[in-house]
C-alpha cells in the first residue's frame, strides 16, 4: 500500500495524475470530488494533490481505498505530510490507518489490543515487528477513532513519539479516555524514549525493542497518578491537597458511578 505520485515526464508539470485518469475516462469534476487533484494557485488550472511524494493509502474499516497520504521527498515543502481532502468517502475523524489489518494482525496474535500510534512509518514499524497497529490522520486521536480501536480489541496501547509534541499528544487522548473508561474500555500508554518515535527504535533496536516498549505501558490510571504528579512538587500541604483534588476530579470523570470509586481507589492507593 506504498506508492510515489510522479510529476510530469519532463520533471516540471503538476498533472501527471490528472492526465492519466483522463485518458481512463474520468472528468476533472470526478477526480476533485475524489480529492486526488484541486484547483490550482492563483487562478491555474487543476492540478494534482499528490505530487513528488511518497504516498500511503488509506481504506476504511473494510479495506476499501477511500484517500490517500502524501510524504514530502523535498526538505523545503511546507508541508512534510498532506492527506486527501475530506469528502463524502474521507472523513479524518472517522478514520484510521491501516484498522482493517491491524485487526487481522491482533486475532492471529491473539494480541489483548491494537497499538495506537502517531504516524504511518510508525504504524508500519510495528506491523514489520509484528503487532497491529493503526494512526489517525495526522491530527490528534478523537473519540470516534477511539471507539473505533475499543470495538476493534478490548485494551488498546496509546504509543507515541517521544518529544513534547508526543507527550502533549498522550496527555490530550488520556483526558479524551477517561470519561469512557470502565471494566472493558481500557487503555495502556507506552512511552518512547525521548527523541525518538516507534519507526527510529525498530530500526536501531528491531523488533524486540518495540515488544520490550510495548511490554512496559502503564495503565490509564498509573500514567494519570505520574502526570499530575509530575505537574507539582508535593513538598507542602496545600500541593498534596492540590494533587489529591485533581486526581479526584479526573476520577469523577467516569462515566459508571458504580466504578468511580474503584479507579479512585486505585489511583490513591
Amino acid at each position: 500500500g506504498i506508492g510515489y505520485a510522479p510529476r510530469n515526464e519532463n520533471g516540471r508539470g503538476y498533472t501527471w495524475t490528472i492526465d492519466k485518469l483522463k485518458a481512463e475516462g474520468f472528468t476533472l469534476e470526478e477526480m476533485v470530488a475524489a480529492g486526488v487533484a484541486r484547483d490550482g494557485e492563483e487562478g491555474r488550472r487543476a492540478i494534482d494533490t499528490f505530487r513528488d511524494r511518497v504516498t500511503f493509502e488509506i481504506a476504511d474499516a473494510s479495506g476499501k481505498i477511500i484517500a490517500f497520504g502524501g510524504r514530502a521527498l523535498k526538505k523545503d515543502e511546507k508541508a512534510k505530510y498532506i492527506n486527501s481532502p475530506e469528502c463524502v468517502l474521507f472523513s479524518k475523524g472517522r478514520t484510521l490507518y491501516r484498522l482493517k489489518q491491524a485487526r487481522e494482525i491482533a486475532s492471529k496474535t491473539k494480541a489483548s489490543g491494537l497499538v495506537v500510534a502517531e504516524g504511518y512509518l510508525d504504524v508500519i514499524a510495528f506491523e514489520r515487528a509484528g503487532s497491529g497497529a493503526v494512526a489517525p490522520m495526522g491530527t490528534s486521536l478523537t473519540e470516534e477513532q477511539l471507539q473505533l480501536v475499543w470495538r476493534a480489541s478490548g485494551e488498546p496501547i496509546l504509543c507515541f513519539d517521544g518529544d513534547e509534541a508526543g507527550k502533549r499528544a498522550a496527555d490530550r487522548a488520556l483526558d479524551l479516555a477517561l470519561p469512557h473508561l470502565g471494566p472493558d474500555r481500557t487503555i495502556k500508554i507506552a512511552y518512547a524514549p525521548n527523541g525518538e518515535d516507534p519507526d527510529d527504535i525498530f530500526r536501531r533496536a528491531g523488533a524486540g525493542a518495540l515488544a520490550s516498549l510495548l511490554a512496559a505501558a502503564s495503565p490509564a490510571s498509573d500514567a494519570l497518578f505520574e502526570r499530575e504528579r509530575a505537574r507539582r512538587p508535593l513538598t507542602t500541604p496545600e500541593a498534596r491537597a492540590a494533587f489529591k483534588t485533581a486526581l479526584k476530579g479526573a476520577a469523577n470523570k467516569r462515566a459508571a458511578p458504580d466504578t468511580k470509586r474503584l479507579y479512585f481507589s486505585d489511583l490513591m492507593a
